[in-house]
């Protein structure tokens, strides 16, 4: 029996699962936490000015992600992921070799949200719009399960790193990673198109136009017309406000409240752990519910781990708390991605991915520093997490507000 060819789209997703997985957002944003420590004993700074590193990461990548994304759309998403890949594994090793003073770090953060754009989601994402419609939701899951890869393994194989050796040598690693795995695999498996081998979406035997070529090409001015755009922008920026802020602190939270180094970076796997399953799960359900609902469900669940966290839990609990909050951070960037493409089309992804993508970085500009200083003068997260519990549930009310989708897979 003739066993069936695997449709070379789920390569071009496994591929792109491999990049998320040591993405910006993996190894310079996420992995500050875990250097937050060292950083703050190093320089002799507060978390709030070491955490501030992450805000000129964000504010830097939400400036030039727009451009990013117009790139994207006229050359074509690996054009711009390549090059950015090389300079995001060269920038972080700098870290290790040139950063003496914090204002250092803060430069090349800058520099990683300026030249390493184009390694973060918006090429992987729409590269994955282009080779899937009717299966669009799994297979964004699933290449956004790198991400969660990436949030699972980072954390231990730090903690480890920097306690044995110094945090010098965590960032060697991360830039190892990035140049001898993830550019590669990108370079070698990537496809921008199945046009350039010859197939189309989905692997379906019909001579048709991708669903791209038939929708109208958006301008700036329409987009931001929209009152779908400014619900999605506001949800997005509450949801990494909470999340990506917890994110960035949770290991030195845990710390302070009495867990062994080691304890701490596990639970941080667990969440990572969390948003790897939670994003293929997810993405299966978006191809099947509307996702507003699944989102729902999804930060509801997440809002009892917070909650829990501002109960000051530890120990098991705090891993419970982890898997609930992995729910929604594996959730943020599928439908990032997913309604993207459901409310704006394809034709002009790239565009519209990175405005959407400057209001998740709008909240991970504000989120790490806001926690930061929230220790800083009361000497505990408590407030901070209540607050995030309370925008959360606003959260839920604005996805209920979101209209049916314009542009179906059928």
């Amino acid at each position: 029996m003739k066993i069936p060819r695997i449709f070379y789209g789920w390569w071009v997703t496994i591929a792109a699962s491999v990049g998320l997985s040591t993405s910006p957002g993996q190894f310079a944003f996420g992995a500050l936490g875990l250097f937050m420590i060292p950083l703050t004993i190093e320089f002799d700074a507060p978390r709030a000015e070491v955490a501030l590193a992450s805000t000129f990461f964000t504010v830097a990548l939400a400036i030039t992600s727009p451009f990013i994304g117009k790139i994207a759309d006229r050359y074509g998403s690996k054009q711009i992921l390549i090059p950015s890949l090389f300079i995001f594994g060269i920038l972080l090793a700098s870290i290790a070799f040139i950063v003496t003073e914090l204002w250092h770090l803060y430069i090349t953060f800058i520099l990683i949200g300026i030249f390493a754009s184009g390694a973060n989601g918006l090429p992987f994402m729409r590269i994955i719009g282009e080779w899937f419609n009717k299966r669009r939701g799994l297979a964004l899951g699933i290449a956004m399960a790198g991400g969660g890869a990436g949030y699972m393994y980072v954390p231990p194989m730090l903690q480890f790193i920097i306690d044995n050796y110094s945090w010098r040598h965590g960032y060697y690693t991360l830039a190892a990673i990035v140049l001898f795995v993830s550019l590669p695999v990108s370079y070698f498996f990537l496809k921008n198109t199945p046009q350039e081998m010859k197939l189309n979406p989905d692997n379906d035997n019909i001579n048709e136009k991708s669903e791209n070529n038939s929708e109208p090409i958006l301008r700036f001015k329409d987009v931001v017309r929209q009152k779908t755009f400014w619900l999605l922008y506001v949800i997005f920026a509450v949801l990494s406000f909470c999340l990506y802020g917890l994110l960035s602190n949770l290991v030195p939270m845990l710390i302070d409240r009495g867990m062994e180094n080691s304890s701490a970076a596990n639970v941080a796997a667990m969440l990572g752990l969390a948003i790897l399953v939670s994003r293929a799960l997810i993405g299966h359900f978006l191809d099947r519910f509307f996702a507003p609902r699944v989102a729902i469900v999804s930060i509801l669940l997440s809002t009892i781990g917070v909650v829990m966290l501002a109960m000051g839990i530890v120990g098991t609990p705090a891993y419970l708390a982890a898997l609930l909050i992995g729910l929604s951070i594996g959730t943020e960037f599928d439908l990032l991605a997913y309604l993207t493409t459901r409310y704006f089309g394809l034709s002009s992804f790239g565009m519209v991915y990175g405005l959407m993508f400057s209001a998740f970085l709008v909240g991970t500009s504000f989120g790490p520093p806001t926690f930061g200083a929230s220790f800083d003068q009361y000497g505990s997260y408590i407030n901070v997490l209540i607050l995030c519990s309370i925008l959360l549930i606003v959260s839920v009310g604005l996805f209920l507000m979101l209209p049916k989708y314009r542009y179906t897979a059928e």
